[in-house]
């Protein structure tokens, strides 16, 4: 387990969810977690998932950036998004109800944004995943025994796919990661854009390529 990515920088998470850190965990990196402190910012009339949530991204991105002077800074930010409808963390348990019952019996998209910065150089980028999800029906007892499991709390669309929700869900397109929180793939390849080589086996291509920015 390292701190570092092939190119020497620091991974600096701005963010306390576990489900980023372990996914990082699971790719070596043991980063560092300075979560930023900012409030989330509102949606913007007319504002689209992506752009809200690379948005998002990039304020906590830069927020956090400003107390290191060195290290790659990574900012996310996750929403569900249902009919139109801007679901993230519930404020209370008949809101996460509220929550389970738009997403029963339907399709909605999970959307995350990605901004990194290079605190060294101030080279930065922006990236977007989106994911769909189908629930099955959900009855009043299946959102009352979920409920009484704690895991709604802190999870944009009040549920987690790879906890006890995997129950309900019977398809999903995209990125499996992108709605654990973290799509690593599109992290990955925002990285060998900005030609931040994250692993070994790409400090050749982003040395053959110049150290160029984005």
């Amino acid at each position: 387990m390292t701190t570092s990515t092939a190119s020497g920088r620091t991974l600096i998470l701005a963010s306390s969810s576990p489900r980023r850190r372990e996914l990082l965990n699971a790719l070596g990196f043991r980063p560092v977690i300075d979560p930023s402190s900012l409030p989330e910012p509102g949606r913007r009339s007319g504002e689209s998932a992506a752009a809200f949530t690379v948005r998002a991204a990039r304020i906590k991105a830069r927020d956090v950036a400003g107390r290191h002077p060195s290290g790659l800074i990574i900012g996310a930010d996750t929403i569900v998004l249902v009919a139109d409808r801007f679901l993230g963390k519930p404020l209370s348990r008949d809101d996460a109800a509220g929550m389970l019952r738009s997403l029963s019996s339907r399709w909605h998209e999970v959307h995350t944004g990605l901004c990194v910065i290079d605190r060294a150089t101030g080279r930065n980028g922006t990236a977007h995943s989106c994911s769909r999800v189908h629930f099955r029906s959900l009855s009043k007892g299946d959102i009352d025994w979920y409920l009484s499991t704690g895991e709604y709390a802190d999870k944009a669309g009040a549920y987690a796919i790879q906890g006890y929700a995997s129950v309900f869900i019977d398809r999903i397109e995209g990125c499996y990661f992108n709605i654990v929180g973290f799509p690593i793939f599109t992290f990955a390849q925002l990285c060998r854009r900005l030609h931040f080589p994250l692993f070994s086996q790409d400090s050749s291509k982003a040395a053959a390529s110049g150290n160029r920015g984005p």
